[in-house]
């Protein structure tokens, strides 16, 4: 009892410390937030303790609702948060966040720039043409929401109407890798792969571009993203029914002693992905 109420007292200072650092500076600590979290080793550490730090940044939204920078910091931490640690596989909890982290996403480009707005409501030649008009400065944002598109889109691939989405969402991060290759670390190539990676050739998919992408994003990554290959395996290979693939590379990840320190985190997230879908192999290729 007593350890339990002192874990709780300390929580609440934890949160109200927080608190006070996010009245001062929001964005600039959910930068240090952000790396700090990439450099950490323990995937449950930052589980548990991520959530309340999302729950803080919502709490200042709730006082600063069009902030650009606050909206966009919010969709990229509850993003990844969604991306790491949710079910994936299109779960109750992984269809929620993805799509808080798109409004948040959609709200905070829009704030950012009048040219990112409404971009889901375009048609496609509109949309081509107000993405030809962005300049260098709308990178960040048009990255946020291209991306935190595609984790959507892929937690609701069952969804046609969110399927339809993936020509817009590939426009917008074509541009971004156009504009700044490499973007990144690459992981821009990353979002591409997956988008082209969500339908089979016969229903208008693109896995040969997926393909390309994937190796793109792991010459960019020199072998340091380990999720990489955890996501081509999981998307691509099971596409194309290519178990031989798809086992060389979980094998790959799970006997990999890669550690660079921006990917601590995700490589452990990514070696335990990797053995679970290992064991399921059988399953689903059978």
């Amino acid at each position: 009892m007593i350890r339990s109420s002192a874990a709780a007292l300390a929580a609440l200072l934890l949160l109200s410390a927080c608190a006070s650092l996010l009245d001062r500076a929001a964005n600039n600590f959910a930068d240090d937030l952000e790396a700090a979290i990439r450099s950490y080793d323990e995937p449950a550490a930052v589980a548990a303790g991520l959530p309340a730090f999302l729950l803080l940044l919502e709490a200042r939204l709730q006082s600063r609702p069009d902030d650009a920078g606050l909206l966009l910091t919010t969709a990229r931490l509850t993003g990844t948060y969604a991306a790491l640690f949710a079910e994936p596989g299109g779960s109750d909890a992984e269809r929620r966040l993805t799509q808080r982290a798109l409004s948040h996403a959609r709200h905070g480009a829009c704030q950012h720039s009048s040219l990112l707005c409404e971009l889901d409501r375009l048609d496609f030649d509109s949309l081509d043409e107000r993405i030809a008009r962005l300049g260098t400065g709308q990178v960040e944002p048009a990255y946020v929401l291209a991306t935190n598109w595609t984790t959507w889109i892929a937690a609701h691939s069952d969804d046609f109407r969110a399927l339809a989405d993936l020509p817009r969402v590939e426009s917008l991060l074509s541009w971004v890798a156009d504009t700044r290759p490499g973007f990144d670390d690459g992981a821009v190539y990353l979002y591409l792969a997956v988008l082209n990676s969500q339908r089979p050739p016969a229903a208008g998919g693109q896995p040969r571009k997926a393909r390309a992408y994937f190796e793109q994003a792991r010459s960019s990554s020199e072998g340091r993203n380990l999720l990489i290959n955890v996501l081509m395996a999981d998307s691509y290979a099971r596409l194309l029914f290519d178990r031989e693939l798809y086992v060389e590379l979980l094998e790959a990840v799970v006997q990999s002693s890669a550690d660079d320190p921006d990917y601590r985190l995700v490589n452990q997230v990514a070696r335990s992905r990797a053995a679970a879908l290992l064991e399921q192999t059988e399953a689903i290729f059978d």
